[in-house]
């Protein structure tokens, strides 16, 4: 293979010579990997090694007081995954909480548009415990409620109109 020279243009054999060290360097990096991972890998089955033997110790003490093994070790993965889920829920919603408004508002919109299976999840749940708040916070409370609802008893439909072209008629309406 022929390398052209051109001014501001390595020579084959400076060219080769970048290649040897960068190469070079790939090396000491695997190396130091493979020694890294050897380590962790060591350390990792130490770590294993000493919490199997607690857990060990722990499920002969429980089955000695009548608890079954399968009972605390099925217990024991549903909170493993419950935690491993919650984690991911709150990375989705840091992603979600990074949104520009707009497009938080859309997220909004389509959790509506999924339904309310999407409440139980915490993006779906922070959408609708907002949503119910504005709505509460927009309806009378229950005194107000009853008051208006007395008033309005003793009044005709046309007062009554007269007096609250403001309120909505369907929301505060006697039951």
């Amino acid at each position: 293979m022929t390398v052209h020279e051109r001014p501001n243009r390595a020579s084959a054999n400076e060219a080769a010579s970048f290649v040897e060290e960068y190469d070079r360097l790939e090396q000491v990096r695997e190396e130091k990997l493979r020694l890294l991972d050897a380590d962790f890998k060591t350390k990792k089955r130490a770590i294993q090694k000493e919490i199997d033997s607690s857990q060990g110790t722990l499920l002969a003490d429980a089955k000695r007081q009548g608890v079954n093994k399968g009972v605390i070790r099925a217990l024991t993965d549903a909170q493993k995954i419950k935690r491993k889920a919650e984690a991911l829920m709150e990375r989705a919603e840091g992603k979600v909480d990074g949104l520009d408004e707009d497009d938080r508002d859309f997220a909004v919109d389509i959790r509506t548009a999924l339904g309310d299976d999407f409440a139980g999840f915490g993006l779906g749940a922070a959408a609708v415990a907002r949503e119910d708040t504005v709505a509460e916070e927009a309806k009378p409370d229950a005194t107000t409620q009853a008051v208006i609802a007395a008033v309005r008893a003793d009044m005709s439909e046309d007062d009554w109109d007269k007096a609250a072209p403001d309120v909505n008629s369907e929301a505060t309406a006697p039951h």
